[in-house]
């Protein structure tokens, strides 16, 4: 498997350019699907100290019945519908983009706790195993005060982004940089076509996300 750098449309055959080689093609099929999102603030990352896949993720869909997890408090960074399901969730703001009703649900249930106008710096469990141990939350707004949250989970759920940087504006994007697409179709243009329609597995994704249910 290798990774896609660019492409050239402009002559046939299609040309595909990859760190090693370059592939050539009459027909694509694009089925990039998108990246989630995620936040660069102090231990969120891959490397030494980081806690990545150690406690942060951006799936609850995929890592959040994840056993390191059960019957622990978590929380979830973002505003929108995949937020509203979560123990704690923070924002940075002080209103949600989440629709009406998931935040009625999300503001109705006693075992969440809603924290705004905050962002967070994460540290490790007191065993020292490497994994997440808590968050200091800040204020951004109000007093600018520090305090300490223990928690054992954190979910990005700050939006998607589609894998489409490749393209390298050789086909119309709309403003969330998904592939323009004709109405009931994928068909984009002469022998490209997509695998999967960006914006049916975008809707799809946040369906999931609403069903998500974790253990409290």
């Amino acid at each position: 498997m290798e990774t896609v750098t660019k492409v050239d449309f402009s002559s046939r055959p299609f040309k595909i350019f990859t760190d090693s080689r370059t592939v050539l093609a009459d027909a694509i099929i694009i089925s990039t699907e998108a990246v989630a999102k995620r936040l660069s603030f102090v231990r969120s990352g891959k490397g030494a100290g980081g806690f990545w896949n150690r406690g942060i993720s951006a799936c609850a869909v995929c890592d959040g019945t994840a056993l390191i997890f059960r019957n622990k408090p978590l929380v979830v960074i973002g505003g929108g519908d995949s937020a509203m399901h979560e123990v704690y969730i923070i924002h940075r703001c002080d209103t949600f983009r989440a629709s009406k009703i998931m935040q009625q649900r999300a503001l109705s249930k006693p075992k969440i706790e809603l924290i705004w106008n905050s962002v967070v710096v994460a540290y490790g469990d007191e065993n020292g195993k490497g994994l997440l141990g808590g968050l200091k939350v800040k204020n951004v707004v109000v007093s600018g005060d520090v305090s300490d949250l223990k928690i054992y989970g954190l979910f990005f759920a700050i939006g998607h982004e589609p894998a489409t940087k490749f393209l390298d504006g050789q086909f119309e994007l709309d403003e969330d940089g998904y592939v323009v697409t004709k109405p009931g179709t994928t068909k984009t243009s002469v022998l490209l076509y997509e695998a999967v329609d960006f914006l049916l597995y975008k809707r799809t994704l946040q369906l999931l996300c609403q069903k998500i249910q974790i253990w409290m």
